[in-house]
């Protein structure tokens, strides 16, 4: 953890473009005539059993949302030059401190927040679902925004034609070593015969150095979704090798509790997660992305890029705000 604290205190001269989403989070707990409901599995087994029909949510927050603007809020932490290019007409996105551009409507998120985990409901909005590369050159000088050191491309899985999109990036010429990290979201919504496609779309990126940056689930889903059930993956390395493979990906990298994970052209990296007490339970995987966008263009070895990812990941966690570069490096000095 030392070579990140010096690292950290180094101040690179980063810029990071973060897109296409954004939304509104209203952030809830949950009541229902017994008292407080503790947990997601608790509000289950109320709903499944018919114990309680009626529940009373208390508003807390009213927060902005969207894989896309907590990434940039946490690139823009690390001292990024970040532009974030979303969709980001509400007033609640005023108060970002990065340079902004909107291309519409945001989806409007419920959080619904137990002392364990969390649940949303989301209602997507058309603007994203239906958007495209073009909305982007229509808002922006196309070849600034994409000629960031590294590009967080998120939540492929709400944008009904991602893969075109991708196709379309791959069209534009890169800058020379520009990081592109795609961050899909939650693919699991949709059908598996949409990966293969997907995958092909990241191996046309031949000018871009790509990195899949993917939780548990995610990795699980898309594995499976390319390959035949006798040939399924047995490990996640062997998981992401495989997308590796077919993604013509750099790195091809696993955020998940215990531990980043990440197949590179040199075989397997693994970091271990900090065990933390969180309080926060949704867009720390966004966080992670943004890390290591941000140390991938910086420059970093893979394993100190993972190290920082983590660390961006577990302090929102534990603390419901993103970590700038100080507050990161006294946290890990303390656990060493």
């Amino acid at each position: 953890m030392e070579e990140i604290e010096a690292r950290l205190a180094e101040s690179p001269a980063v810029t990071v473009t973060c897109l296409p989403d954004g939304s509104v989070d209203r952030r809830y707990a949950v009541e229902d005539a017994a008292g407080h409901v503790e947990s997601r599995a608790d509000l289950g087994e109320r709903i499944a059993s018919g114990h309680a029909k009626s529940f009373l949510v208390d508003h807390e927050t009213t927060e902005p949302g969207g894989q896309a603007v907590n990434a940039a809020r946490q690139a823009h932490a690390l001292g990024a030059d970040t532009a974030l290019y979303g969709h980001l007409d509400h007033a609640v996105f005023d108060a970002l401190d990065c340079e902004t551009h909107s291309m519409g409507r945001p989806a409007d998120v419920a959080v619904f927040e137990f002392e364990d985990d969390a649940v949303m409901f989301t209602e997507e909005s058309p603007d994203i679902a239906d958007w495209a590369l073009a909305d982007l050159d229509r808002v922006a000088d196309l070849d600034a925004a994409l000629g960031a050191d590294a590009v967080v491309w998120t939540n492929w899985a709400s944008v009904q034609a991602g893969t075109l999109a991708l196709d379309a990036l791959a069209e534009r010429a890169a800058g020379d070593g520009d990081w592109l990290v795609v961050d899909p979201g939650d693919v699991t919504v949709r059908e598996a015969r949409a990966v293969a496609p997907f995958l092909d779309a990241l191996a046309g990126l031949e000018e871009w150095r790509v990195a899949l940056s993917v939780n548990d689930d995610e990795l699980a889903f898309l594995a499976e979704a390319v390959s035949d059930a006798e040939e399924a993956p047995a490990t996640r390395a062997d998981a992401l090798a495989l997308l590796r493979g077919l993604g013509a990906l750099d790195v091809a990298v696993l955020h998940a509790e215990d531990a980043a994970v990440a197949a590179d052209a040199a075989g397997v990296t693994r970091c271990p997660t900090l065990s933390v007490d969180a309080v926060r339970y949704t867009g720390a995987g966004d966080r992670f992305s943004a890390g290591l966008a941000y140390a991938l263009a910086a420059g970093w070895p893979l394993g100190e890029a993972l190290t920082l990812a983590n660390a961006c990941a577990t302090f929102y966690v534990t603390h419901a705000r993103s970590g700038d570069r100080e507050a990161l490096a006294a946290w890990l000095a303390e656990r060493r």
